[in-house]
């Protein structure tokens, strides 16, 4: 697996591939990690959790989530 960071050494090799894993995941072959969720108003606890490495896969922010919700810890492969 490569971070975005470690694709900068492949050139002009990297919108190639760029485009096939985005036409990948539109047609939903490919999916990212979610590993939380939290609202906008929980965003410094989602900082807080990629900051203190206990973040697995994406962290997202909702919009228009309520503030009182717990942060969801469902995964998709």
């Amino acid at each position: 697996m490569l971070g975005i960071e470690q694709l900068f050494g492949f050139g002009r090799r990297v919108p190639r591939w760029a485009s096939q894993i985005m036409s990948l995941a539109a047609e939903g072959i490919i999916r990212p990690l979610i590993g939380q969720t939290f609202s906008l108003e929980q965003a410094a606890e989602a900082h807080a959790a990629i900051e203190g490495r206990t973040a697995v896969g994406k962290t997202l922010l909702l919009l228009g989530e309520d503030p009182g919700r717990r942060p969801s810890r469902r995964r998709t492969v």
